[in-house]
């Protein structure tokens, strides 16, 4: 850890670094944290991210480029929203300075106000979205102004904390969700459903439009990545002692696996993880979880209910 007081976790490993931040209180049910990514000039680091929840993101660099799950590679614009997503994405990043703001369910529905089914599983132009213009100004100043750390995160935290606007009656519904989906003993979807209080059938329209995709899904999601990131922690264990209990055996994890990464877990582990690497290390000095879409905000120093 550096001397920097604004730097709540760091990683640096060969060419790159990414230093992880924390919004304020009153933001972290919202937003899980602002992250910054280095990567020397000349170099360029290659990862396969597994699924995680939304986030904004901008950055330059003289490579920039990502593909969900099969896409090819494409350019990346210096500015992004990228939707919630339940299966890899290919990164591939060099010479340049990316920012990155993780947020939550609640986070999406009371900033972005999308539907988050529509961002699902891609990332769009800042400037080709309804978001609200002023985030959109935001992220742009961030992009050619994000050299002082602890001024951005103040930067974002009042920006952020500009545009929440009245707390949506949706709102408690959401966190309840989001914590019964974050929950290791839940594996099934009719008990969420009955504490919302919905019909199976209003169920799946609401987290689709508030998480991205059907509940099923995103239990299956948590269950792969409670797996993984166990396995990211140590990788010196075998898969078979990382495997969640809601898996029926090894083949089940395996075909899991496959669908979600494109590759099978042997494949995944002899590749080079380098922003896997980093995200993991400071998402668990932060957070104690492996990966973003572990995160459980009434852990985080706000309020989770809301402000």
């Amino acid at each position: 850890m550096s001397g920097d007081q604004t730097v709540t976790a760091e990683y640096k490993a060969g060419p790159l670094s990414l230093r992880l931040l924390v919004p304020s209180g009153d933001l972290a049910p919202y937003i899980s944290s602002y992250y910054r990514t280095d990567v020397e000039e000349g170099a360029i680091v290659d990862d396969w991210l597994p699924p995680e929840e939304s986030n904004l993101r901008v950055g330059r660099a003289d490579v920039y480029e990502a593909a969900i799950g099969e896409q090819s590679l494409t350019e990346v614009p210096p500015a992004i929203v990228s939707g919630p997503t339940d299966r890899v994405t290919r990164l591939r990043i060099g010479g340049g300075s990316f920012w990155g703001i993780g947020l939550t369910p609640a986070g999406w529905s009371r900033l972005v106000r999308l539907p988050a089914s529509e961002y699902a599983n891609r990332f769009v132009n800042t400037h080709a979205t309804a978001l609200d213009p002023s985030i959109v100004t935001m992220l742009d100043r961030l992009l050619d102004d994000g050299e002082d750390l602890a001024a951005a995160r103040d930067m974002l935290n009042e920006g952020f904390r500009a545009v929440l606007g009245n707390r949506p009656a949706s709102e408690s519904t959401i966190h309840a969700v989001h914590l019964r989906l974050l929950s290791e003993d839940m594996n099934a979807v009719a008990p969420i459903a009955t504490m919302a209080g919905m019909t199976p059938r209003t169920f799946e329209r609401f987290c689709k439009r508030h998480f991205g995709f059907p509940a099923r899904a995103l239990l299956k999601r948590q269950r792969f990545l409670r797996s993984l990131g166990k396995y990211m922690l140590d990788p010196s264990m075998n898969w078979i002692s990382a495997l969640d209990t809601h898996y029926w055996d090894q083949a089940h994890f395996i075909r899991d696996f496959r669908a979600t990464m494109g590759m099978k877990p042997g494949e995944y582990a002899a590749l080079d993880h380098p922003i896997v690497r980093a995200a993991v290390s400071v998402t668990n000095q932060n957070a104690g979880v492996a990966h973003q879409a572990l995160y459980r905000p009434e852990a985080s120093n706000g309020d989770a209910t809301g402000v």
